[in-house]
């Protein structure tokens, strides 16, 4: 059995990873923000035209046909440029579920987002022309902001619209759109990585660079660690997902799990790097920092997931 990605997977990560360095530097992100509209339509257009709104989306209804397995790196880089609105909402779970159904979701001119955890609040409903419910479909909604840590993925409650009949396999998505998160945060985890490291390079105590002193060394290598730690049971989670494995949930929380971990521990380190500049509005920390803590909080925490990995291997 071969461990690894194909040469398309990764040729394909490496090519998002060029357009979001492009379309999505952090002052794009910095901009959904000061905005409010927590969603850049520029950016949204161009993920739409390289067809990764449309990945998970079967050919006949215009998609590209892919897996899990061929998503998962593409939620990675989407973490590592922390790009906002309900790019893993849409591309995990609406696109597949509507296309037959919804025009304009495959290439994103409507824009769906997904209401599917116990949740009372909605992330990008303000946005957002459907919803999956765990019931159906609610479109002609309206929605009314919540205060919420992430500016780059605002919430909402909901009330009112047209509810459609849609047999939705909850559970499924459920799992879905914890890999997906669990992928984007082990992006967001090697961006502050990267970001505490540049940092350490420039800031001198004692004439060198904070980057040269053993404490500030360990500190981010523990970090880092984390994160290399977290990607392979993620990676795992969406091939035992993509192929209907019998140990599909116990894989998902074990991923969610070390990814909340992972990332967690990322924006602790490197928020100790930089020092109380970290909490500023000037330092692009936080923009990735507070969308790791919402994140890590949404589809389940790592106690929940932890109790269901547990609950998994005692049923056995």
């Amino acid at each position: 059995m071969k461990f690894s990605f194909t040469d398309d997977q990764r040729l394909f990560a490496e090519g998002l990873r060029d357009l979001l360095d492009n379309e999505c530097p952090s002052s794009v992100v910095r901009q959904t923000w000061e905005n409010g509209s927590g969603h850049s339509p520029e950016l949204w257009a161009k993920l739409g035209d390289m067809g990764v709104l449309g990945l998970l989306v079967s050919e006949e209804h215009g998609g590209m046909g892919g897996s899990l397995v061929d998503a998962v790196l593409l939620f990675q880089e989407l973490g590592r440029a922390a790009a906002p609105g309900p790019v893993l909402e849409h591309m995990a779970v609406a696109a597949p579920l509507l296309a037959s159904s919804v025009p304009g979701v495959v290439d994103g001119s409507t824009i769906a987002t997904v209401a599917i955890d116990s949740s009372p609040y909605v992330a990008h409903a303000h946005v957002a022309d459907v919803i999956v419910a765990r019931d159906g479909i609610l479109s002609d909604f309206s929605s009314t902001d919540v205060d919420g840590i992430d500016g780059g993925r605002r919430i909402a409650t909901v009330t009112g619209g047209t509810s459609n009949a849609l047999d939705v396999p909850v559970e499924r998505a459920f799992d879905t759109m914890a890999v997906a998160s669990a992928a984007y945060m082990i992006g967001l985890g090697e961006r502050m990585i990267d970001i505490a490291a540049e940092y350490a390079r420039q800031r001198e105590q004692f004439g060198k660079p904070i980057g040269s002193f053993q404490a500030v060394k360990h500190l981010m290598s523990d970090a880092l660690l984390k994160v290399e730690f977290a990607k392979a049971p993620t990676y795992r989670a969406a091939w035992s997902l993509a192929n209907d494995e019998p140990t599909a949930s116990r894989d998902v929380s074990m991923a969610k799990a070390l990814a909340g971990e992972a990332a967690y521990r990322a924006s602790r380190g490197s928020m100790q790097v930089h020092g109380g500049i970290g909490y500023t509005w000037e330092a692009d920390l936080q923009l990735f920092m507070k969308k790791a803590w919402a994140l890590s909080r949404t589809y389940g925490d790592s106690t929940w997931h932890r109790r269901r990995v547990s609950a998994s291997v005692l049923s056995r």
